[in-house]
């Protein structure tokens, strides 16, 4: 017992090392476009570690910012001048971490799944890829493929599944780009699983062949699970400046650097010195133009919003041709996945949450060419939004899966047309 209570001391204290004094100030609801605005352009020209949003302003709904101890009567200040009330939700960020961190420790230690993961815990990269190289074991039409590597030398792995053969349409989903955002590689993972290991859903794997990569930045998530736990970006070293990491989600070269991101590279969203300039993004790119045919839809899972994103989402009023169809399943899917445990999930246009040039979802339809892409924002948490507790994995699968049956079923009559 006394080597346990150590382990997990040891564990809390390497997991929430860096957030000492922090809090998190929640703002009232925001009804103005220029008041959302600038409070984008105040947090973003910070500098590093100062402040970050966990949830973005945007009209009609609030905003979650951390705060740094120092930095702290700057952003009241602001928030004052700017006539937007606010109130402080967290006194203590190190607190919630190490509550959060305690919770996982003890799950591992009374696992009981013969599998590398389960759905009752968030799992390493080393897990995810184990998970994935079983998987490949146990079924003849299942490959897995090191499509990269990541900035600091990890392998980046893609599943396979091809049971449909050659020529059927392809499905691409990709998680974790956002490194804090634990809950999506479980969800990616949680959707490797209803395909292959839930008999009942075995004929969607003769309709379509799917590419999943569950873990997309793993440099920026192994370091969110063992540094420190709210990092966002990847783990770049960039040029002649003392902080790193680019936002992998404003890397991407449509609209590049247009809106919603920042030149300062400690921001939260700095976008990188050009498109495409992280391994991690361009071995997405090169894998994805190498398919045939081009993915009929690619998706890509984040959190922590409860809400399902139409693209695009480079600039206000901007939409694909298909909107109205990408829109109409959305909600359709939606439907379907807050029946199975109400969790409120909405339907958005991308740049309603806020407008962020050089977004995945965006370079999927606007210059891949998929008819079909969204942005899943998956569930928040409990204080820190990104903090879903790990007894909320299995819900959070099952009304996932909900949702992506409905987008399965519309896609095979689309595609059987």
């Amino acid at each position: 017992m006394w080597t346990t209570l150590t382990s997990i001391v040891l564990f809390i204290s390497i997991a929430c090392a860096n957030y000492d004094g922090y809090k998190v100030i929640q703002t009232e609801q925001i009804y103005s476009q220029s008041k959302a605005s600038e409070l984008v352009k105040f947090i973003d020209s910070a500098e590093d570690e100062a402040y970050g949003f966990w949830i973005s302003p945007r009209v009609g709904t609030y905003a979650k910012i951390m705060s740094a101890p120092k930095q702290l009567p700057t952003l009241e200040k602001f928030l004052n001048d700017q006539s937007i009330a606010f109130s402080v939700l967290i006194e203590d960020v190190q607190a919630s971490i190490r509550r959060e961190s305690a919770d996982q420790f003890v799950r591992r230690l009374i696992k009981t799944s013969s599998r590398s993961i389960d759905f009752e815990n968030y799992y390493g990269v080393d897990d995810i890829f184990a998970y994935l190289d079983e998987l490949k074991a146990d079924y003849d039409f299942v490959d897995v493929e090191v499509y990269g590597q990541s900035y600091e030398k990890r392998d980046l792995k893609v599943i396979k599944i091809q049971k449909a053969g050659s020529g059927a349409p392809n499905i691409f989903i990709e998680a974790g780009i956002h490194a804090r955002e634990w809950i999506a590689p479980a969800m990616a993972t949680y959707i490797i699983h209803s395909l292959l290991e839930i008999p009942a859903n075995s004929h969607y794997l003769d309709q379509f062949n799917f590419h999943i990569m569950p873990s997309v930045n793993p440099d920026g998530y192994e370091f969110s699970r063992n540094g420190k736990r709210l990092w966002r970006k990847t783990r770049m070293h960039n040029e002649g400046a003392f902080c790193r990491g680019v936002d992998a989600n404003r890397n991407w070269d449509f609209h590049w650097h247009e809106s919603g991101v920042s030149d300062n590279p400690c921001s939260q969203t700095f976008p990188g010195k050009k498109a495409f300039s992280e391994p991690e993004t361009d071995s997405i790119r090169q894998y994805v133009e190498a398919l045939d045919p081009t993915p009929l839809m690619s998706l890509t899972l984040h959190s922590a919003a409860n809400l399902w994103l139409v693209p695009y989402g480079y600039a206000y009023d901007q939409y694909p041709e298909n909107y109205d169809e990408l829109h109409s399943l959305a909600e359709k899917a939606v439907q379907a996945l807050n029946e199975v445990h109400n969790a409120g999930f909405r339907v958005i246009n991308s740049a309603q949450l806020y407008p962020a040039a050089g977004a995945s979802d965006d370079w999927y339809l606007g210059v891949l060419g998929s008819t079909y892409g969204y942005t899943v924002e998956l569930r928040q948490g409990g204080f820190l939004g990104f903090d879903l507790p790990p007894s909320k994995i299995q819900e959070s699968g099952e009304e996932l899966w909900a949702a992506m049956k409905v987008i399965f079923d519309r896609l095979h009559e689309v595609s059987s047309l």
